[in-house]
């Protein structure tokens, strides 16, 4: 399951360079990383007029490779739209401010010159003041409190309503696995994500794994998806 922070601030406080600096001394950890960056700037991606712009213009979601790399381009998105189509293992995310507050998500607040301070709450985790912080507890930070996104579920198994369990989190009174949105196991029916005890999650995902164990194509699966569509 993907696990989530933020990382929130003024313009020009130094988010990028922080999530930057987070991410060389997470090199270490065997995990794997993703990033979204929420810009204000208007930004031209492609070129009106090219192929590429047609194509992308014309599709869902359109694919261009070069030998520099290739990119996925959508439709504008927002964040819980974005977290859908990601798969890792730590997801940093700056800017959008205000989904995170949405979806409950813990996040790091950078201010400059006192710029900024007014968005500190209770979600969150540090804030970091002038770029001066220590890099060893900004990395733990993020590894111990980065929560897998609950979308408001509110199924009250942890005790709490999911406000108020990031805040605990936060405070250091709960872990992020004591959500059962950490079980590993994540059941969407149409569209609406299904919150399970860890009890069944463990007794699914056990019985998935046996049974696609079998298979010769398949041996020790990591990850499964599956999808069932009514014809």
């Amino acid at each position: 399951m993907t696990r989530v922070i933020g990382v929130i601030g003024r313009k020009d406080t130094g988010k990028t360079n922080l999530i930057a600096d987070i991410l060389k001394n997470l090199k270490s950890e065997n995990l794997s990383f993703a990033t979204v960056k929420n810009s204000h700037m208007d930004i031209e991606v492609d070129v009106l007029g090219t192929d590429s712009h047609n194509l992308k213009k014309l599709s869902e979601v359109s694919v261009f490779v070069t030998k520099k790399g290739s990119a996925f381009y959508y439709d504008n998105m927002n964040l819980k739209n974005i977290l859908a189509k990601i798969d890792c293992d730590i997801l940093i995310v700056e800017g959008f401010k205000e989904e995170l507050i949405e979806l409950n998500i813990p996040k790091i607040l950078v201010t400059r010159d006192g710029k900024g301070t007014e968005l500190e709450d209770l979600q969150t985790v540090m804030r970091v003041d002038d770029f001066k912080y220590d890099i060893d507890e900004v990395k733990n930070k993020v590894l111990e409190k980065a929560v897998v996104p609950t979308y408001n579920l509110n199924c009250g198994y942890c005790g709490h309503n999911c406000k108020i369990f990031t805040e605990k989190v936060v405070a250091g009174v709960i872990k992020w696995d004591s959500c059962v949105m950490a079980t590993g196991l994540k059941l969407v029916v149409d569209g609406k994500t299904i919150p399970l005890n860890p009890f069944v999650s463990e007794i699914i995902q056990n019985t998935l794994k046996g049974m696609i164990g079998t298979l010769k194509c398949a041996k020790n699966p990591k990850n499964i998806s599956i999808k069932i569509e009514k014809k």
